[in-house]
């Protein structure tokens, strides 16, 4: 019996990519469950993942929420799919997703989609989508050399997704250097964004790979990445100024800071993805008097605080830990200011 260890991509750190990113720029991230029970293969199989027409009852322009049948062609027949429309604005993106099929499971920096008939704390079957600062080229490239550490991979940097486009897509269905089907399939697709990208990877069994990568390619069929609309004026990744830990060596900020629709996310990177510890909440946003932005937020600790454009340089947001402005000398911590990531 041959088996592969589980392993995903949304688990590895990856050494390159914190180079990358050393301290003008962002890293990488995701997360796994645990391994199923082996697969025994005696031959050499490839797994090419089926072609899926787009979905008969779908469109464009869906509101949050809404629900709608679609059909779906699985083994040669005609089958009938219900079908909810999702948009979310924090990792950005829309989607069509199956919830007769999938159960969502929404986090603050990630959206995850876990067949049914999985028990929920230890899914085998499931599509997560993650936002990542990184450009898609260099986000494909670290989670290649993640994978191809146990996998033969292959990669098209010319897949073409019906609402998304072009993107990047990366396939890791057999072991290294064995010709073996692991227990574990994954297809990742990256795909470009405004302020980054987002990486929308699909797992599932081999043993049921046949059904759910076509399932999973009719939903991704639906995808459609974009930066949040709702605050276009702070777009991107921010780090602050403060060293918090070191990772494979490099010296990482002690938060990477996204604002998102009414909230300021604080996290780490890990694998290229952003990864949340905390979010405050926006009290207020505007402009400053001397120009460029102002954001008073509070934390859940009762802290309040400012965020506003240095007049000298707007790619810094210089932090006051008071929302009254003629306090802010005294409380100008610049440690706590954030600028802006370079993108790679």
């Amino acid at each position: 019996m041959i088996s592969i260890r589980r392993f995903s991509v949304t688990a590895a750190v990856l050494p390159m990519v914190l180079l990358l990113t050393m301290f003008s720029g962002c890293s990488k991230s995701p997360a796994a469950p645990t391994a199923p029970d082996p697969v025994a293969n005696t031959a050499a199989i490839r797994t090419a993942e089926p072609a899926a027409p787009s979905i008969v009852g779908t469109e464009p322009g869906r509101r949050d929420g809404e629900r709608f049948d679609g059909v779906i062609l699985l083994e040669g027949m005609e089958e009938p799919v219900h079908y909810e429309h999702i948009r979310n604005v924090t990792v950005g993106f829309e989607m069509d997703y199956d919830y007769e099929h999938f159960l969502r499971h929404s986090e603050a920096d990630r959206e995850w989609f876990v067949s049914c008939w999985d028990a929920p704390e230890n899914p085998e079957n499931y599509l997560e989508v993650r936002y990542s600062p990184l450009t898609a080229e260099t986000a494909a490239a670290a989670i290649s050399e993640t994978l191809s550490n146990d996998y033969e991979i292959r990669r098209d940097d010319s897949f073409s997704l019906d609402r998304a486009g072009r993107c990047i897509r990366i396939v890791a269905d057999e072991i290294k250097g064995g010709g073996f089907m692991p227990d574990l399939l994954q297809t990742v697709y990256v795909i470009p964004a405004a302020d980054g990208c987002r990486v929308a990877t699909a797992h599932c069994a081999a043993v049921e790979s046949e059904g759910f990568l076509r399932r999973f390619r009719y939903m991704m069929n639906t995808f459609s990445a974009a930066a949040d609309p709702d605050t276009p004026s702070i777009p991107g990744m921010w780090q602050t100024a403060s060293i918090g830990y070191s990772d494979a060596g490099s010296m990482q900020p002690e938060y990477y800071v996204r604002f998102a629709e009414a909230v300021i996310l604080y996290g780490h990177l890990k694998d290229g993805q952003f990864v949340l510890d905390h979010s405050d909440k926006i009290l207020s946003f505007g402009e400053a008097p001397a120009g460029g932005i102002r954001v008073q937020a509070e934390a859940s600790n009762g802290v309040q605080y400012t965020y506003q454009t240095c007049e000298s340089d707007d790619a810094v947001l210089e932090y006051y830990e008071t929302w009254q402005e003629e306090a802010f000398p005294e409380t100008y911590r610049g440690g706590a200011s954030l600028s802006r990531c370079a993108q790679h």
